[in-house]
């Protein structure tokens, strides 16, 4: 059973970004203009009035960009799994089935990780002061074991459809807490890096709206493709170290 290092793993997946980001950016740059303007659409079409018993335009216009958005993360991260497993060529625009069913596989997790969400905002709302402490467990246990499920991520843009859940659970055996690590680590990258940009927004602000308002939109295109791809690099580090057997 091979013990896994989280910080090894995370700054694995940093380099592979950094040594790499000429790829990373030949995979991303097709997307990024798409995901933004998804992103700009579904925020000026307004919240869905949720008294509404029929799909209102707003919530049809938001279920389109969110479905364009999960694509477009997807193919970024099959192009960047195969390219960093198999050494493939990738092109960013990338649409085939396994982009369909690595969209899907991903839609699977994410209604996992809704379960004890849920759970958490009842105990929130329940008790706000002591729910946290109280809920604050289960998110990380969840983020733990979402990103022991996440292994299967890499194999599906493999094309192994014969690797499943269960497989991705067993490569991971005895490492629940070093994944729980992982998880941590990367909530800790995205939550420093949001920081850092709402000060420097806020800074330009003072300066000029229109600046500041510049900067959050090239931020946001910046921020989406540095994000799915250093995801898929921690899923694919995962992988290759719990299933392929390398170092790091």
């Amino acid at each position: 059973m091979r013990k896994l290092s989280p910080f090894k793993a995370v700054s694995h997946a940093l380099k592979s970004v950094w040594n790499f980001r000429s790829m990373a950016l030949r995979i991303g740059i097709i997307w990024v203009p798409i995901i933004l303007v998804a992103g700009l659409v579904e925020f000026y079409a307004g919240s869905p009035d949720p008294s509404s018993q029929q799909m209102s335009p707003q919530a049809l216009v938001q279920l389109v960009a969110g479905i364009v958005s999960i694509i477009a993360v997807c193919s970024i991260a099959v192009s960047w799994h195969r390219f960093i497993l198999r050494d493939e060529p990738a092109s960013g625009l990338r649409l085939d089935g396994d982009v369909f069913r690595y969209a899907g596989t991903t839609l699977l997790i994410m209604l996992a990780m809704l379960v004890p969400g849920l759970i958490f905002l009842t105990i929130m709302m329940l008790a706000p002061g002591p729910g946290t402490i109280l809920g604050l467990p289960i998110i990380i246990a969840a983020g733990g074991a979402v990103t022991r499920a996440s292994i299967k991520l890499p194999a599906v843009a493999l094309g192994k459809r014969d690797f499943s859940f269960r497989d991705a659970w067993a490569a991971s055996k005895g490492n629940f807490w070093p994944c729980v690590g992982v998880f941590l680590l990367n909530a800790a990258i995205l939550l420093a890096i949001l920081l850092v940009l709402t000060v420097i927004a806020g800074v330009l602000g003072r300066i000029s709206e229109g600046l500041s308002l510049l900067f959050q939109l090239a931020a946001v295109a910046v921020l989406q493709l540095f994000y799915a791809i250093f995801n898929a690099s921690i899923f694919t580090s995962l992988y290759g170290f719990f299933v392929e057997q390398r170092d790091f």
